[in-house]
């Protein structure tokens, strides 16, 4: 009698479980759920692109239901960007670019949504919904699909008054502040953490006013043994200032002023003074699509360092300037972000450091996109390196700055999306959403 092995038994239950899987894929289209149909062929296929925020997509397919969703921009008859930039207020001002593809090529829109900083995630979402479906109007009108569609009017209670000029108590200034910690550790380590932060802003068309407050403390303990362990205790805080008043659309004239101690980067305590003068190539109104800056940064610098550095100075007063060139463009085809920063020191033009900062995320072809993140730092004004060096430990784990001549970072990615154009499903089950 012959007795079928193992092996033979796992390869049949693999092959079933592959057929399993492929069978839904092999089912003509009339086999498909309703749900997969439930949006007509001929509404509006819609591409939403956020570059630089999030949005719930979940939330939005459930809220708008007379339009398909695609993966991918070539597939959409309305390209919807949607770029954000930060209010005076601690808010979020999303603008929403209603760009026409196919039929609707050339017929473009733009409107704004402004969020509070008390509003909640659900405020946020809701209020993007309405201005979506306001901007997606005048597509779906020239579609089948207007015959189900009404637009209803919230008649106010009462008689409106005369527009008046907003009354603000505050007097446009806003405030935040946290409290964070943290604990963990097992039995030969330990780790504790806090932090805490201040801040309060005042942003009207002419004046931009900052004050920020940060402090933190990490302690990490390592028991090598009975007899052995260490403590590594790091400290820092730091007290900033911004003004800035606007000059005209292109031009900006102000100041920063700061001080802060770090037990890492050997500072007792520095205090430093810049005023500058920024120019912006295109209007600042049109910074969240395109923003091409040069901003120029003189200044001095008081330092008293913890220990005696590799230039014997225990203190100095040090003249400098900075000149920072920043571009950032966001397009229906990706996005683009550089930055180049180069400072040195007025006393010694060789004690000098020179960033370049790239990100950039672009649309090759249908399904396929290129994305990358780098930054490259040349060091030669590392003035505040301690003269005794650092012990093992310190090098081990990081507790100083260690003197080196450069420091970088990349990331490189592509990814590929192919199947199905569209992607209307909304499936929470076991926390999954689409994609």
């Amino acid at each position: 009698m012959k007795y079928t092995r193992p092996v033979e038994i796992c390869g049949a239950i693999l092959l079933l479980i592959i057929f399993s899987c492929l069978n839904p894929l092999l089912l003509n289209a009339q086999d498909q759920p309703d749900s997969l149909t439930k949006t007509p062929e001929e509404a509006l296929k819609i591409f939403i692109d956020t570059p630089d925020s999030y949005l719930d997509f979940d939330y939005i397919r459930t809220e708008i239901s007379f339009v398909n969703y695609v993966r991918d921009r070539s597939d959409a008859d309305v390209h919807i960007l949607i770029t954000t930039q930060r209010t005076g207020s601690g808010g979020r001002e999303s603008t929403l670019a209603f760009i026409g593809l196919k039929k609707f090529d050339g017929n473009n829109n733009t409107l704004k949504h402004v969020s509070r900083q008390t509003d909640t995630d659900d405020d946020i979402r809701r209020g993007l919904v309405k201005i979506i479906k306001i901007g997606l109007m005048p597509y779906a009108a020239r579609t089948t699909i207007i015959e189900g569609l009404e637009v209803t009017y919230k008649r106010p209670e009462q008689k409106e008054a005369a527009p008046q000029a907003a009354k603000d108590p505050w007097n446009f200034w806003s405030f935040q502040t946290s409290v964070n910690g943290s604990l963990n550790g097992e039995s030969s380590y330990k780790y504790n953490y806090l932090s805490g932060s201040f801040s309060a802003s005042r942003v009207t068309e002419e004046w931009k006013i900052q004050l920020s407050l940060y402090g933190s403390y990490n302690q990490s303990e390592y028991d090598y043994s009975e007899d052995l362990n260490y403590i590594d205790i790091r400290r820092s805080y730091e007290l900033s200032n911004l003004v800035v008043k606007s000059l005209s659309k292109h031009w900006s004239i102000g100041g920063s002023a700061s001080a802060w101690h770090s037990t890492y980067s050997n500072y007792d305590i520095v205090y430093h003074l810049a005023p500058g003068v920024e120019y912006n190539i295109f209007p600042y109104s049109e910074s969240t699509r395109k923003l091409l800056t040069f901003q120029y940064l003189i200044g001095i610098r008081y330092s008293e360092y913890h220990e005696e550095t590799i230039y014997l100075k225990t203190s100095e007063i040090l003249p400098s300037q900075s000149l920072t060139i920043s571009y950032n463009i966001k397009q229906p085809w990706g996005s683009i972000g550089t930055e180049l920063e180069g400072a040195n020191y007025l006393n010694d033009f060789g004690k000098y450091h020179f960033q370049i900062y790239g990100s950039i995320e672009i649309r090759i072809f249908k399904g396929l996109s290129f994305n990358c993140f780098s930054y490259v730092t040349f060091l030669r004004d590392q003035i505040s390196l301690p003269r005794r060096g650092a012990s093992l430990e310190e090098v081990l784990l990081r507790r100083r700055q260690l003197e080196t001549s450069y420091d970088y970072y990349t990331s490189i990615g592509l990814s590929y999306t192919f199947g199905s154009i569209y992607n209307n499903i909304v499936n929470p089950r076991f926390g999954g959403s689409g994609i």
